[in-house]
């Protein structure tokens, strides 16, 4: 491999690497950012003010208000609820619930685990319909970005440095066999691809709580206790 072709082949691995780089740091930004559930409403937006980094959602359902309050309080302490961690309750009122996660060790990770705090709000419609309101606090999701973040940062060092190092070093040895190593730029990889699996992640767990959230919020009615 001629010196020419070995910087033209550095360049062309520099810069898919490059895209990719810019790819999983969108990637990352959109996972970590996700997307409120629901249809906005001016008390759901009441509900997550002052909670930065809280997902939110609502539900429109059959029933009153003060039945359904009663029937996710009961759920809840009960340990009722199909893929959530045990949870206490810290505050109860007439239309609304507060409650967080319970510890249970390493040992016993659910799905559940995703969130650490929540707060249901049930208001009434009229004609014995209630919305409602539900925030949660992601449990690990800020974690997980930093990571991803980190990767990011040393992916881009990776490139910037591995480029310099191969330009100043290999690509001009005189030795064919040393600037054959020129295609080392493609151990780059190995700090790009952790920031799409860090956002995988930060997705899967904002699906999970949304998905738990919304299936308590639209099976109260049918809950019998």
């Amino acid at each position: 491999m001629d010196p020419e072709v070995a910087r033209v082949v550095l360049t062309a691995i520099a810069a898919i690497g490059a895209i990719v780089w810019f790819s999983g740091l969108r990637f990352l930004i959109a996972s970590v950012g996700g997307r409120k559930t629901g249809q906005p409403q001016a008390d759901e937006q009441d509900l997550a003010e002052g909670r930065q980094g809280w997902l939110c959602g609502s539900a429109e359902v059959e029933g009153e208000a003060s039945t359904l309050v009663s029937r996710a309080a009961t759920m809840l302490a009960k340990g009722s609820l199909s893929g959530f961690a045990p949870v206490k309750i810290l505050e109860k009122t007439n239309d609304s619930i507060r409650f967080e996660r319970v510890e249970v060790g390493i040992g016993h990770q659910v799905p559940g685990q995703w969130f650490r705090r929540g707060e249901l709000r049930f208001t009434p419609l009229g004609s014995g319909r209630t919305r409602v309101e539900w925030a949660a606090e992601p449990a690990i999701l800020t974690v997980l970005a930093w990571v991803g973040g980190a990767f990011l940062v040393a992916g881009l060092v990776a490139l910037v440095v591995g480029y310099w190092a191969i330009s100043t070093y290999v690509v001009t040895s005189p030795e064919p066999a040393v600037r054959w190593q020129t295609v080392q730029m493609v151990q780059a990889v190995h700090f790009l691809w952790p920031p799409f699996l860090f956002g995988a992640l930060c997705r899967r767990g904002r699906r999970a709580v949304t998905g738990q959230f919304e299936t308590l919020a639209n099976n109260l009615p049918y809950y019998d206790g």
